[in-house]
């Protein structure tokens, strides 16, 4: 947007301007909280002792808060701050906090946690309208008394720290919380329909712990912040807004810095303008001289500075110095891609200067390269105001800048305000409203204890629904299988018109099927099993569901004959079940048109009539479940001729005759019972008549059949409780089991003889080698015990008793087994020199265990006091060491020559 000049054209037109802006200052003021919503989360209603504007708690706005709170989820939270000697703002809503507990590691917690702010001014038909919304986190500095469900302390140190900020459709931000200090994150937001959501999106494994400490929404007048880049729709010639913006810095020059930012009721739109310290002593801070004056002229309603901004200022002192101010985008670049930037600059002659117009140029200076930022810029004197409103890319990450009067200028350089805020594109669009409708219409039916809050789709969807990836996006799967959820299930499904997938299944739903599936064509799968549904089946018209491929109305309570369903289905079904039901009547012909059914089950209901299946013409089938119906008459021939045809389960109905001809035959081909590869299970029949009535082949190659896998089970049944005589037969015995595991092929007399045997002789064989390696053993401990009790007796026949030694003595003895008085290798261990009571002797010792030794000591020692020099002792002793000693029992030898 080009810069605009304002200049005088008469001082009627001032008067003018005057009287009409202080007419819009009062009306404003009537109505100076209208659309306002200021959040304290984690806290309580209260009401601002400097704004004097309302505060409120989460209840009325955080979606289904009453069931976060019963969950031990949503935990209100204190924070604890460390002391600051700058200002803080909204210093009283940082004290307390809203934590999303995501509770137990197994537990899934929801996708998204959303406050939902109504826009009360929204207008659908007239020109995009633009909203401050400021959020402020936490520090991670923080404590609750809350509890779990097991009445322990909840801990809020454990988990991550770290999620996704989302406004609509739109990802924001990424948010971190600091370990101490909070932080605050304000936007510039259009709104799209009739209220905002602002999400907490945990992290993708939904581990995280977000935290919001306040939440507000402020409307802007129409026409702020308008963008360069806006368009006009086409349908209704409305001006749109497609981008929001995210606040870099807003700067109040010569203002007070010990003091928070200026924000409402100085500020109409409660921003919040902070005072930067003065980088110079050349440059002064001024009030503006006639500092009385309540407002000031200002025609562009594009940024609405406030009067107070605009009575100070930073101003050069001389045409020859330089007004210098930095902006940081750093922050706002790590917290989000943000690709442009708008810039305000706001100049106002202070000084009250009644001749020429001051004239300035403005510099900048990034990445090492300064540039004529914007020249000749003119302040008009008499209270006017200058705007330089332009957007901007911008390469660096600091922008310094330069005001500084140009050549033309009497006066020095000045500003009075400043803002910056970062472009970036939104997401506009929602989830299809019609499906977002549907959805939002079921939810309110079940628990709200799964995802309900936001959008259902966008930015990430609700965890129990699939969308596709257009924008719009529209719902194309549900799936709420085994969710614990219930209620009348809704007849409005025939909305989701893109739906692909439907399973409610094993839940409390209530209610009949819905009619107005008929509509979705685009239906691929639905499973409404095991829930309480009842009543009869809608009636659906011919090739409604043209690309159903699988259904599953089992374990409810529904009632009626099948004709209407089955004709609504085409040839893409591949799996039907409607067991554990009610229906009735006949099985339809038309189900024999399936040609691509695999998996047909209707058991457990009150089916009666004879079979009309053309197994044969159903050439994918593989599973047919008909069981504990009331079907009569022949069981089918073809299900011998099947090509894919694996189980077939007609137990308990009310068959009476079998044909196994086509079975017979091949048995007698192949010689197997599994000559067909299909299980037929015909127990508890009434079944009388058996074709042929002749298995005398059968019986005579009993020998040389092979194992079976698949099976014909006819136990129950009149024709084989009228065979209990001929039990013994091979055919009678395989035909009438009840289970597929039981026995039927004979054990001759031989076999088991052969197998006693074997049994016997390895059992005696173990039983002799136990015996014999417990008599080693035994004979062992015998001879050990009796080689003691002989030296025993030796020594006290000669009055000696064995001499005890201690580790420390022996360790004495060998100079701390000094490798110098090794004397050789032994059969025991190492043999050492040592020196006890003065004799000479060899020890062969050995080492081992923690606490002790084992060894074998041969000592030959000088007897003293003896008459033959020459004699010699030798003693050969057994030794068992521990710590407190060593106990020696030994045996002596005595050689004396003559």
């Amino acid at each position: 947007m080009e810069p605009a000049v304002r200049r005088t054209g008469s001082w009627f037109l001032i008067g003018v301007g005057i009287l009409m802006h202080s007419l819009l200052v009062c009306t404003v003021s009537s109505q100076s909280q209208e659309g306002f919503i200021s959040i304290d989360c984690g806290g309580a209603a209260t009401t601002d002792s400097v704004t004097s504007l309302i505060w409120e708690d989460d209840s009325r706005h955080l979606q289904a808060a009453e069931a976060l709170a019963s969950e031990k989820v949503a935990i209100k939270a204190n924070v604890h701050l460390g002391a600051s000697t700058s200002p803080v703002d909204n210093a009283d809503r940082l004290k307390t906090a809203m934590v999303f507990y995501p509770g137990n590691p197994g537990r899934v917690g929801r996708s998204k946690y959303c406050y939902n702010l109504p826009i009360t001014d929204y207008n659908s038909s007239g020109d995009s309208k633009n909203y401050l919304l400021r959020v402020t986190f936490p520090s991670r500095n923080l404590t609750t008394t809350a509890v779990d469900h097991d009445e322990k302390p909840i801990s809020l140190t454990s988990s991550s720290a770290r999620f996704y900020l989302t406004v609509d459709s739109t990802y924001i931000m990424t948010v971190d919380l600091h370990p101490f200090e909070p932080q605050i994150v304000e936007l510039i937001i259009t709104a799209f329909d009739y209220e905002v959501y602002v999400c907490l999106v945990p992290l993708e494994d939904r581990s995280s712990m977000p935290a919001i400490s306040a939440l507000e929404l402020r409307p802007c007048f129409q026409g702020m912040y308008s963008r360069s880049l806006q368009s006009t729709s086409a349908t209704n010639g409305r001006m749109l807004i497609t981008t929001y913006m995210m606040t870099v810095a807003r700067l109040n020059f010569g203002g007070d810095t010990s003091l928070p930012s200026l924000r409402f009721p100085i500020d109409r739109v409660d921003r919040l303008w902070s005072s930067p310290h003065n980088p110079s002593s050349r440059v002064s801070t001024v009030l503006a001289v006639n500092g009385s004056r309540n407002s000031f002229w200002e025609l562009d309603t594009n940024i609405m500075t406030p009067d107070e901004v605009l009575k100070t200022a930073w101003i050069a002192n001389s045409t020859e110095d330089d007004v210098l101010f930095t902006v940081n985008l750093t922050r706002a670049r790590a917290l989000r891609p943000v690709p442009t930037f708008y810039v305000y600059l706001i100049f106002y002659d202070v000084m009250d200067q009644q001749t020429p117009s001051w004239s300035i140029d403005i510099f900048l200076q990034q990445s090492q390269i300064t540039g004529i930022f914007y020249g000749d810029a003119g302040i008009s004197p008499q209270y006017w105001m200058h705007i330089y409103n332009r957007r901007r890319y911008f390469t660096g990450d600091v922008l310094d800048f330069t005001i500084r009067a140009n050549t033309s200028s009497v006066y020095p350089g000045v500003i009075s305000a400043a803002e910056f805020l970062g472009e970036f594109e939104a997401v506009t669009k929602r989830t299809d409203p019609e499906d977002a409708d549907t959805i939002a219409s079921f939810s309110k039916t079940f628990s709200s204890s799964l995802d309900t809050a936001g959008d259902p789709c966008l930015p990430v969807p609700w965890a129990w629904v699939i969308c596709s990836i257009e924008l719009p996006p529209r719902v194309t799967q549900i799936n709420l299988t085994s969710k614990g959820v219930g209620g009348d299930l809704p007849t409005e499904f025939g909305a989701l018109d893109r739906l692909t997938i439907l399973d409610l299944s094993n839940n409390t739903f209530t209610g009949g099927v819905p009619t107005s599936l008929k509509n979705v064509g685009t239906l691929r799968a639905v499973n409404l099993g095991r829930n309480s549904l009842s009543g009869d089946l809608p009636t659906f018209d011919e090739g409604s569901f043209q690309n159903l491929e699988s259904l599953s109305l089992s374990y409810n309570k529904l009632s009626g004959n099948l004709s209407s369903l089955i004709r609504s289905f085409d040839g893409t079904l591949f799996d039907l079940n409607l067991s554990n039901n009610n229906f009735s009547g006949s099985i339809p012909d038309e189900i024999n048109q399936l040609v691509n059914l695999q998996y047909l089950d209707l058991s457990n209901n009150y089916l009666s009539g004879f079979i009309n299946l053309d197994v044969k013409a159903l050439k994918s089938l593989q599973t047919l479940n008909l069981s504990y119906n009331r079907l009569e008459g022949a069981v089918p021939d073809s299900i011998w001729n099947a090509s894919s045809l694996q189980v077939v389960d007609l137990t308990g109905n009310s068959f009476t005759e079998l044909n196994l001809t086509t079975w017979y035959e091949s048995v007698i081909r192949s010689k197997r019972f599994d000559a067909i590869g299909v299980q037929v299970r015909l127990v508890g029949n009434q079944i009388r008549n058996v074709i042929p009535q002749n298995f005398e082949t059968v019986e005579n190659m009993a020998s040389s059949l092979g194992p079976t896998r698949p099976f014909v089970l006819l136990g129950d049944n009149p024709w084989c409780n009228d065979r209990q005589a001929e039990i013994a037969s091979l055919i009678a015995r395989y035909l009438c089991r009840s289970n597929e595991n039981d026995e039927f092929m004979p054990t001759t007399k031989d076999d088991s003889s052969r197998t006693l045997i074997i049994v016997g002789v390895v059992s005696g064989v173990v039983t002799l080698f136990m015996c014999c390696l417990l008599a080693y053993f035994l004979w062992r401990t015998w001879r050990r015990t009796r080689e003691l009790h002989q030296i025993q007796e030796a020594l006290a026949k000669e009055h000696v008793k064995p001499p005890f030694f201690n580790y420390e003595e022996l360790k004495t003895a060998t100079n701390n087994f000094s490798s110098e008085n090794i004397l050789g290798k032994g059969g025991y261990g190492t043999v050492y020199k040592v020196t006890l009571m003065n004799w000479s002797c060899k020890i062969l010792w050995e080492l081992c265990g923690c606490f002790g030794i084992s060894f074998l000591l041969n000592i030959s020692i000088p007897l003293p006091n003896s008459t033959v020099p020459s004699s010699i002792m030798q003693h050969q002793f057994y030794s068992s060491a521990s710590e407190s000693g060593v106990l020696i029992s030994f045996q002596e030898e005595y050689d004396l020559p003559g």
